[in-house]
């Protein structure tokens, strides 16, 4: 018999991506990936993500351990006032996180084959992907002129009907992002507990010494 989720991999050829991370630029410390797999040329609206082929894990900020890596002190601030389950999904205790080596390992093999690989702006999450694979010595697998762009669809018509997400979940934003794939402009185009910054900058690995984070709460 034909292993179903050979089959289904073989017809989701195309792969969403997100990223949470601790800076905005290319050398960003990554702490959650999420994507998914779909197909293109299916309507996966009513399916559940967790029924679809997808990939998730959280990040050691420790094992970025080049010299580029950057956090940044401006998206250390905006991670604090983000909701308690996007705080908890991002920097909460007693869960396990990948090397980042290990996990661009996984991600890679994951996207393994793909035609096209999309994101809500490649030139964030593509990028710093690309970025960190270069540091560490890894080839991406995807050409350049497979990317794609999420933003583009939104600018032709934002679907009207986008589901509810756990803001800044990095699998739950690849979900959506690919649910937005589907409408344009009406037409179905079927493809898609309180802590403070100083907290957070120890659960990231930050060294906090001499950085004034002030009294700012995350709620």
């Amino acid at each position: 018999a034909r292993c179903y989720t050979c089959s289904m991999i073989l017809k989701e050829r195309d792969v969403m991506i997100d990223l949470e991370t601790l800076a905005t630029s290319p050398d960003s410390v990554i702490i959650t990936i999420g994507a998914l797999r779909f197909d293109p040329y299916a309507n996966d609206r009513d399916r559940n993500v967790q029924d679809m082929t997808n990939f998730y894990t959280r990040i050691d900020p420790g094992s970025f351990d080049y010299p580029e890596a950057e956090i940044s002190d401006d998206t250390m601030a905006w991670w604090a006032k983000q909701s308690p389950e996007a705080q908890h999904e991002a920097f909460g205790e007693g869960v396990a996180r990948m090397d980042i080596r290990d996990a661009l390992d996984a991600l890679f093999d994951f996207c393994k084959p793909c035609d096209r690989v999309w994101a809500n702006g490649p030139a964030f999450d593509i990028i710093i992907l690309e970025t960190a694979a270069r540091r560490l010595g890894k080839r991406v697998p995807w050409n350049f002129w497979q990317v794609r762009d999420v933003r583009t669809i939104f600018d032709l018509g934002i679907n009207p009907n986008r589901p509810a997400t756990t803001a800044h979940n990095a699998l739950a934003d690849a979900e959506a992002h690919h649910e937005d794939h589907f409408t344009v402009d009406g037409h179905e185009y079927p493809v898609k507990e309180t802590t403070t910054l100083e907290d957070i900058a120890k659960l990231a690995g930050i060294a906090v010494e001499g950085r004034d984070y002030g009294d700012n709460e995350i709620n």
